[in-house]
């Protein structure tokens, strides 16, 4: 078994995007016309929120969202926040939120031509 070298993406940072259910389409296609779909990954999530508690006699509702995460490169990452933040209509109240996490290093499989294209872009 031939052993293949590791390649760390260090200059990228995680999105994460967290919609009330059935809208993570809208975030995604945001990603997709930026071509930044490369590690998008979404699952739904059950929650609870200062809105929800205002459910029949004050008890607590759960909240179902979805939360989609996807890899960015560091430098791109004011863009495309803009976009996705408009795509998924965050500006309306209660529709969701989106943060970053800045990551250390990331590994995943890089094709020998791409690795080769950002070599001489370097």
């Amino acid at each position: 078994m031939t052993e293949r070298e590791i390649t760390y993406l260090t200059d990228v940072a995680l999105l994460t995007v967290v919609v009330q259910a059935g809208m993570s389409e809208n975030v995604l296609k945001s990603a997709r016309e930026l071509g930044a779909v490369t590690g998008a990954v979404g699952y739904r999530v059950h929650g609870i929120g200062a809105r929800e508690r205002l459910g029949v006699l004050g008890v607590a509702v759960d909240a179902e969202r979805e939360v989609i995460s996807i890899l960015v490169a560091t430098d791109q990452t004011d863009i495309v926040i803009d976009h996705l933040y408009r795509g998924a209509k965050l500006d309306t109240p209660g529709s969701g939120y989106i943060y970053v996490t800045p990551l250390e290093r990331a590994a995943a499989y890089v094709p020998e031509s791409m690795r080769q294209r950002l070599d001489e872009g370097s």
